[in-house]
């Protein structure tokens, strides 16, 4: 909070004011982050005038650069990770940001079968693109996330032609 409170040029006295608790400004930066996210990556998901593997390649590219940045990493992950060994009030924000990212997903792949199927694509996406992401993190090697794209890409392709 220290660091926090100079680097926005405060005293911890007004910035605690502001925030009476570490969690209080933790649930507004998740969801800022929720938001920011949503709006700029899931939201691609939904743009229906692209057909759905260029909407998927997109994303892909936004998560990419996204992910791949020293600043960023995955957030929510790493608050999961942190709310799973004793702050359990902080998993539903972070639950919600993986249910609405494999929503998103599973929108892709709607009408190709199921709802439910198309909602385990997203889910499982949403889980190889986050060891992608870690593994991006580690290696300083944006290929994993890339590959992952390239495995749902062709996933969707041979989906849609054995639908139609």
């Amino acid at each position: 909070m220290d660091m926090l409170s100079t680097a926005c040029g405060l005293t911890k006295a007004s910035f605690y004011h502001h925030y009476p608790s570490k969690d209080g400004l933790l649930r507004d930066v998740l969801k800022w982050t929720h938001e920011g996210i949503a709006s700029g990556l899931f939201a691609i998901a939904y743009e229906d005038e692209l057909a759905p593997v260029e909407r998927l390649e997109k994303m892909g590219r936004r998560a990419t650069r996204l992910f791949q940045n020293d600043t960023v990493g995955c957030l929510m992950a790493v608050v999961a990770v942190d709310a799973s060994y004793g702050k359990p009030e902080l998993l539903e924000p972070v639950r919600s940001f993986f249910d609405e990212w494999a929503k998103a997903f599973a929108h892709l792949f709607a009408g190709l079968r199921s709802k439910q199927w198309a909602l385990v694509q997203g889910q499982q996406l949403v889980a190889d693109i986050e060891g992608a992401i870690l593994l991006t993190r580690i290696h300083g090697d944006s290929t994993y996330i890339e590959r992952v794209i390239q495995r749902a890409r062709d996933q969707l392709i041979a989906s849609e032609s054995a639908s139609a």
